[in-house]
């Protein structure tokens, strides 16, 4: 199987002027997490969803903070852009995204834009879809706030590479989870941001799936319920989570 065979197209794209909202409404009418910024025919880079996320954070008091919404799209995005060819392997893409840290390749050919292939399209090849490990032998220690805690705090739990934060109530019982989309979408419609909650970004319900699982039966609950990351359980309650990126980094070792 070659990229050409997983990318999706057409591919979404913005300008360098228009505004964050714009890129972030692309994002949610389309239900993707990137977008190319072209500026007429050339690729000056791309925006996802982490940069408009990231952006929430800041240490000034609610009353000094302002909405990114109308700021250009050029202000966050990634100048830098990784592509590749219609005929790279499944690997070659694979290890481009652990390598340089990134969910999403434009596929080029000729200086053509022919599609986008996402860490979601890798998890329907065959290279991804048949590993099959013990699940605790993948897995990674929960990163917990509680409902109180900043957003702030969350992003700087997410920038040190736990991806996923969750959410836990008095008594260590699940209350929700965070994702990068749950801050994306965090301060649409608002005028003037407040210094938000992790309490009011967490979604639920939470997945979960037991400790005795393999990493099989994690890749088909991601793509039946549409989720990058599942909680870990045993006996005595939380024990880890598994996210779309250990699989991979897995696969790719």
């Amino acid at each position: 199987m070659l990229i050409s065979d997983l990318m999706s197209s057409p591919v979404r794209a913005c300008r360098p002027e228009d505004t964050i909202s714009y890129a972030r409404n692309l994002m949610l009418k389309h239900r993707i997490s990137r977008v190319l910024v072209m500026d007429g025919q050339i690729m000056t880079g791309i925006i996802t969803r982490k940069d408009i996320g990231y952006r929430l954070k800041s240490s000034d008091p609610a009353w000094r903070r302002r909405s990114s919404d109308n700021e250009p799209v050029s202000s966050v995005m990634t100048p830098d852009i990784i592509t590749i060819s219609p005929g790279s392997s499944i690997h070659d893409a694979l290890v481009l995204m652990v390598t340089h840290q990134i969910s999403g390749l434009p596929v080029v050919d000729q200086g053509m834009i022919l599609g986008m292939v996402t860490k979601s399209d890798m998890m329907r090849s065959p290279l991804v879809a048949g590993f099959d490990r013990p699940v605790n032998g993948v897995m990674h220690d929960v990163y917990q706030v509680t409902r109180e805690h900043s957003v702030d705090r969350v992003i700087d739990l997410m920038q040190s590479g736990c991806g996923t934060v969750v959410v836990t109530g008095d008594d260590g019982s699940v209350s929700g989870i965070i994702s990068e989309s749950d801050l994306t979408f965090a301060q649409e419609g608002r005028d003037m941001p407040a210094k938000l909650l992790a309490g009011d970004i967490m979604h639920a319900p939470v997945f979960t799936i037991e400790e005795t699982a393999r990493t099989g039966d994690v890749i088909r609950a991601m793509a039946e319920k549409h989720i990058t990351s599942l909680i870990i359980t045993n006996e005595q309650g939380l024990k880890g989570i598994i996210t779309r990126d250990d699989i991979i980094g897995e696969v790719v070792l």
